[in-house]
């Protein structure tokens, strides 16, 4: 069996707004290549977190059912990033994580496991897609432990894809 070491394998790759991805379920690579799209790699902690989560289920039985069925009704899914800060002589720059996420911005978190990260994204990469919107930004400092992070909790939006077929095209 071949394996692969989770050492610089993971693309996550930000598109702004709702409208962003054409196409979701089968994003186009001109979505995920081309302005505003940003590959955000270099700049995420490992502490990262974005999966779906548990889906919500219904449990009901008629009188007659002799055993329980629990069905998936709802799907759901988390995502907080952890982001190291881009600064040119003090400033941030137009990379920063402060500057790319805005709290109250909706955009799409598309991630990409098994090829490097510096690979761009290619027609046939399976990817993880989510719609989130940004809460609140928050910043680490002050502690003389570390790099300056940012941290990013992001808000489930009702839509997420998982192993799915980057598709050509415009």
């Amino acid at each position: 069996m071949a394996r692969i070491v989770d050492l610089g394998v993971t693309q996550y790759t930000w598109v702004p707004g709702v409208a962003g991805l054409t196409t979701p379920s089968a994003p186009l690579l001109a979505d995920l290549s081309g302005a505003p799209a940003k590959n955000i790699s270099q700049y995420v902690v490992t502490t990262t977190d974005v999966n779906p989560d548990p889906s919500d289920t219904v449990n009901e039985r008629a009188v007659t059912d002799t055993s329980n069925a629990v069905v998936p009704t709802v799907g759901n899914y988390h995502g907080n990033l952890v982001l190291f800060r881009d600064f040119t002589a003090g400033a941030p720059t137009a990379n920063d994580p402060i500057t790319v996420f805005g709290s109250g911005d909706y955009g799409w978190l598309v991630r990409r496991l098994g090829k490097p990260a510096s690979t761009a994204l290619a027609a046939d990469d399976i990817v993880d897609v989510f719609l989130f919107l940004v809460d609140n930004v928050t910043k680490t400092g002050g502690t003389g432990d570390g790099y300056l992070k940012a941290n990013i909790t992001l808000l489930q939006q009702g839509q997420f894809y998982t192993d799915v077929a980057v598709v050509a095209g415009t």
